[in-house]
């Protein structure tokens, strides 16, 4: 299905209000606090990758040589296999993935995802402020909320 830009840019802001990261504060070793501005997209589903790297890639105009993968795996995944999936589905060279983190299997009986879970690195301040423009649009300004 072709999507419209408008379809694009709000449906690439929803999945990343709900799955991508938030604007971080780290506090640094010499006591100063430091705002992160990375966007950062962690999905098991390849369609749902696929279509987040779209808005990036389309709407966002996201640079291609900063945008990076991470994979997350269990024991008994194939590493080297899983990273050739992912590099083909998203397109993303496979020089441009982060070292693999392995996971510990805790639950014998839980049967982890065969495609293990891809996070999508993306480092740029100017651009992780316009998805959060563009959030903004969308649902409006953050509410504090009141727990009664």
């Amino acid at each position: 299905m072709r999507l419209a830009d408008r379809d694009l840019e709000i449906i690439g802001a929803s999945i990343y209000l709900c799955e991508g990261t938030k604007e971080r504060v780290v506090k640094r070793p010499n006591g100063q606090k430091q705002k992160i501005f990375a966007v950062e997209f962690t999905n098991i589903d390849p369609r749902v990758i696929s279509l987040f790297l779209r808005f990036l890639r389309k709407i966002i105009k996201a640079d291609e040589k900063r945008i990076k993968a991470e994979l997350f795996i269990y024991p008994d995944h194939n590493e080297d296999k899983l990273i050739k999936f992912w590099a083909n589905s998203t397109g993303i060279a496979i020089d441009r993935f982060n070292k693999t983190i392995q996971l510990e299997q805790k639950n014998f009986k839980y049967k982890p995802n065969p495609l293990g879970t891809l996070k999508i690195r993306y480092s740029h301040k100017k651009h992780f402020l316009k998805i959060q423009s563009i959030i903004k649009k969308i649902f409006g300004s953050e509410k504090k909320f009141k727990i009664i």
